[in-house]
């Protein structure tokens, strides 16, 4: 039986794999481009895990919006609900 946590977080965990799958397809493409471009430049992997991380952390604090909204609203239903009976 899937609990209400897992029906909440669920969603999240597949998002964050959509969005990441996104984000390695963006990579390799982004990659092959500038590997073949003369005189490219080397990227400081430092600066990279950097970037990565400062993106996940946006994509997080989103997430953690989006279900905080979802909870209010849940209850806000539920609470209107629960005073028409």
């Amino acid at each position: 039986m899937t609990t209400t946590q897992e029906l909440y977080t669920e969603p999240f965990k597949q998002a964050q794999d959509t969005m990441m799958t996104a984000f390695d397809a963006w990579t390799q493409a982004f990659q092959k481009g500038f590997g073949q471009l003369e005189g490219a430049v080397p990227v400081d992997p430092q600066q990279v895990i950097d970037q990565v991380f400062d993106f996940a952390t946006l994509v997080l604090n989103a997430q953690r919006d989006f279900a905080k909204q979802l909870v209010g609203t849940s209850t806000a239903v539920a609470e209107s609900l629960k005073s028409t009976k």
